[in-house]
């Protein structure tokens, strides 16, 4: 037995790698990407979301309130559920 008990201890704790075990290759340093392979941005032409057709370039909610002005909400013709169950308080 060792003379320093917790040398003995610390010995007895570290495990022995398995008889099997065979340490892989280390992973190489790579070099930084080429210029060749580096993105430049898209040209603002090119760019795939002004070509869609719901894309709204300026969006100003004023104008877009004006719009709105002249519907009245009684003749609104969407259904909607909540409004199933409103028609007897309704005069």
């Amino acid at each position: 037995m060792l003379e320093d008990p917790y040398a003995y201890v610390v010995a007895a704790f570290q495990a022995l790698p398995a008889p099997d075990y065979v340490p892989g290759p280390e992973e190489p340093e790579q070099a930084p990407p080429s210029p060749v392979y580096i993105p430049y941005p898209l040209p603002a032409a090119a760019s795939p979301t002004t070509d869609s057709p719901g894309y709204i370039p300026e969006f100003d909610p004023d104008e877009d309130s004006e719009d709105d002005d002249d519907e009245d909400p009684e003749e609104d013709p969407a259904d909607y559920p909540t409004d199933h169950d409103d028609d007897d308080d309704e005069e």
